[in-house]
C-alpha cells in the first residue's frame, strides 16, 4: 500500500487549524475541574455532613462512566432542557444556535472534576497533620488554614497528576465529534473522507498529539525537579 505524503501534509494542515479548539477543550475543563475538584476534596477531607456523602457518590459515579457516555448524555439532556426552557419562557433561542463546544466543555469538566477531586484529596492527606495543629494553635481559622497552609502545598504536590489529567483531557477531546464539535482529529478525518486516505490522516494527527503531550510531560518533569531542589534547600 502506497503512503501519500502530500496528502498527509494536507491533513496535517487541516488538523492544525483546529488546534485552538483542542486546547480549549483541554485547558478550560482542567481549570474549572480544578476549582470544583478542590472544593469537593476539602468538603470530603473535613467530612462536612451531607455534602461529604453526596460528593463521595458524585465522584464514584462519574469515575465509573466512560467519557463518551458523559458527552452523549450531556448533549441529549442539554438539548432537551434548553428547548423546553426556551419554549416555556418564550425565548427566541434554539439549541442549534448554541456553540457545541460549550456542551463538550461542560461534559469534560464533569469528567475532570471527579478525577481532580481525588487527586487533591490525596494531596491533602500528604500534608503532615502537625501543620494543621500548629496553625490552629496560633489562632488561625479553618478558612485561614486553607488559604495559608493547605492551598500553597496542595498544588505543588498534585501538579504531576494535574498535568496527567490535562493530557487525558486533550486525548479525550478526540471524542467530541459525537456532539458535533470538530477538533484536530476530526479536522483531519474530514479531509480523508474525500479519498479514504485515513492512515495518512491518523499519522498527521499523531504528529500533532505527540509533541504537544511530550511538551506537557517535559514541563511536568521540569517542575518536579525544581520542586525537589526547592524542598531540599528548605530543609538544608
Amino acid at each position: 500500500m502506497d503512503f501519500d505524503f502530500p496528502f498527509m501534509f494536507k491533513a496535517f494542515t487541516a488538523a492544525l487549524h483546529y488546534l485552538p479548539t483542542t486546547l480549549l477543550l483541554g485547558f478550560v475543563p482542567l481549570l474549572l475541574g480544578s476549582v470544583i475538584g478542590l472544593v469537593i476534596a476539602l468538603v470530603r477531607f473535613y467530612k462536612i455532613p451531607v455534602l461529604s456523602t453526596f460528593f463521595k457518590w458524585f465522584v464514584t459515579v462519574f469515575k465509573a462512566i466512560p467519557v463518551i457516555l458523559i458527552l452523549l448524555v450531556t448533549y441529549i439532556i442539554s438539548s432537551d432542557m434548553l428547548e423546553q426552557l426556551a419554549k416555556s419562557m418564550s425565548w427566541d433561542i434554539s439549541f442549534k444556535n448554541i456553540d457545541r463546544r460549550w456542551v463538550a466543555i461542560f461534559a469534560l469538566t464533569l469528567y475532570a472534576t471527579s478525577g481532580l477531586s481525588e487527586i487533591f484529596r490525596g494531596a491533602l492527606t500528604a500534608i503532615p497533620k502537625g501543620q494543621f495543629d500548629a496553625a490552629y494553635s496560633v489562632g488561625l481559622s479553618r478558612v485561614q488554614v486553607i488559604k495559608r497552609v493547605v492551598i500553597p502545598q496542595v498544588f505543588p504536590i498534585a501538579f504531576p497528576m494535574i498535568n496527567s489529567t490535562l493530557i487525558s483531557l486533550i486525548k479525550a477531546s478526540s471524542l467530541v465529534s459525537m456532539v458535533s464539535v470538530v477538533d484536530i482529529l476530526n479536522g483531519a478525518l474530514i479531509e480523508a473522507n474525500v479519498n479514504y486516505r485515513f492512515l495518512e490522516a491518523y499519522v498527521a494527527v499523531s504528529l500533532i498529539y505527540w509533541p504537544m503531550c511530550a511538551a506537557l510531560e517535559g514541563i511536568s518533569s521540569g517542575y518536579e525537579r525544581y520542586f525537589s531542589r526547592s524542598k531540599r534547600r528548605s530543609f538544608a
